[in-house]
């Protein structure tokens, strides 16, 4: 069977062949059928592959998210089991100047570098306040929407809709 490629291609050239007026018109129509036919078996075969890869995808998501919520599990069960240890270490003297050797491991109570942690308490002054501009979008759509016919804006115009395969 053919490729999609040269099928297309051999479609392309048939059309060429109808607008001559010497072509014979059984031998059009024979071709046609046999494009149309390889045309039509290999869309089958694309939507088949289509739905495994759609499905895959969708596997793979979901195995994703068990795996993201066993992930989850396992960084909250090292952060508390850390978190016990520090307190422990705390508690009997073994801070940050006295570590604790155990085996393999050598235990300090660090403190935290980078910046300094910041809370916020009352209404910050607005020198201190950034403004992020956001386009509303919604808005801007109900404005060219309302132009008159041949009215048009420098600033935004609607782009034509996209197409998409609807494979059912």
């Amino acid at each position: 069977m053919a490729s999609l490629y040269n099928l297309t291609n051999e479609y392309v050239t048939l059309m060429e062949w109808m607008s001559d007026p010497e072509t014979d018109a059984q031998a059009i129509q024979d071709t046609l059928d046999g494009i149309q036919y390889e045309l039509e078996q290999k869309a089958e075969a694309y939507c088949m592959v289509i739905r495994q890869f759609e499905a895959d995808a969708e596997a793979y998501k979901k195995e994703e998210e068990r795996f993201s919520q066993k992930r989850a599990i396992c960084e909250n069960n090292a952060k508390r089991m850390k978190e016990a240890l520090m307190k422990a270490m705390v508690a009997t003297g073994h801070d940050d100047k006295n570590g604790l050797t155990a085996g393999l491991f050598k235990l300090k109570v660090a403190g935290n570098g980078g910046k300094m942690p910041l809370k916020i308490t009352g209404e910050v002054p607005s020198q201190f306040v950034k403004m992020v501009p956001q386009n509303d979008t919604d808005g801007i759509r109900s404005f060219l929407e309302s132009l008159g016919e041949g009215d048009t804006c420098a600033w935004a115009h609607f782009e034509p809709r996209g197409t998409h395969l609807s494979i059912k």
